[in-house]
């Protein structure tokens, strides 16, 4: 989560935020769709990036994924300090492109120092694991409260793939034997890539439907790293993902996508965006509605 390219990336503008933030089971959310009963029961949990609430991407995904599949979409204020205020970006897109040169040297010098502030906590007490505590119980409360029939999803992003990966082997109350999590997408994932055999345990707990949206030219979980996470996850469970003993699960790779092309992408990547929108409402609706 330390490479810069975790806080790059655009300022989406293409659409306007239609939930609304209302505090659920004690924390504050942003709850997108679910006014509609009669489309589905079921409910996503959406865990975000490091900008969280403060990025307007996160809530126009979130509403994009409760108007594709019908499901409510709870986006939870779980991210360390609300998470990283959206001017970083600018920041951070100033401080990479264009090289170090006489005349942009101090200035990139001064735009580093108000990063720093910001970047540093995060930096320090930001993981997930920090937070995961909170996440499960609220994981846990919201699957309590779905109606006869609801289903639970789970969506990460970055930062959040790492707790959406977690939950899948978790229980929907301590010491419980019935799975919480009905089926998992998550897209450019961080932090799993430090533990090798995350993925498979999760996976291998309750047979989670795993999806996971993987760009090419990620920094670090890109499509060779995927392909080797595919491959030990096929040995550790004996299944190809394609239903073979009860396992279903998909690394796709998005040809030419940067890190973040799930919630940051610019300009020339938002193809590769509603691609993998696509992909997840497609995923959730298959196992969820």
């Amino acid at each position: 989560m330390s490479c810069p390219d975790c806080f790059r990336g655009s300022i989406h503008t293409h659409a306007e935020p239609t939930g609304k933030i209302e505090t659920v089971h004690g924390i504050k959310t942003y709850v997108a769709g679910g006014s509609d009963s009669s489309r589905s029961q079921s409910t996503i949990i959406y865990l975000p990036d490091a900008f969280s609430l403060k990025l307007v991407n996160n809530k126009i995904l979130a509403d994009k994924y409760a108007s594709a599949t019908g499901c409510r979409v709870l986006f939870p204020d779980v991210v360390l300090n609300g998470g990283m205020p959206a001017s970083v970006l600018h920041g951070v897109e100033y401080i990479m492109e264009g090289g170090l040169t006489i005349t942009n040297a101090l200035p990139k010098a001064w735009t580093i120092l108000t990063l720093l502030p910001n970047a540093i906590p995060f930096m320090i007490w930001g993981h997930p694991k920090n937070q995961y505590s909170t996440i499960l119980k609220y994981a846990r409360d919201v699957r309590a409260s779905l109606p006869p029939g609801g289903k639970l999803g789970v969506c990460g992003f970055c930062w959040g793939a790492w707790p959406a990966t977690k939950l899948c082997a978790e229980t929907t109350t301590e010491g419980g034997n019935e799975r919480l999590i009905d089926a998992q997408f998550n897209g450019h994932p961080s932090y799993i890539i430090k533990e090798p055999t995350i993925v498979a345990d999760s996976i291998k707990a309750f047979k989670t439907p795993y999806a996971s949206a993987i760009a090419e030219k990620d920094f670090q979980f890109n499509a060779e790293v995927a392909a080797k996470t595919e491959a030990q996850l096929r040995e550790s469970v004996g299944s190809k993902g394609d239903g073979e003993n009860g396992y279903v699960y998909e690394f796709r790779v998005y040809k030419d996508a940067t890190h973040g092309f799930c919630v940051k992408a610019r300009e020339e990547d938002m193809q590769n965006y509603h691609d993998a929108a696509k992909h997840a409402a497609e995923w959730f609706n298959k196992y969820l509605n």
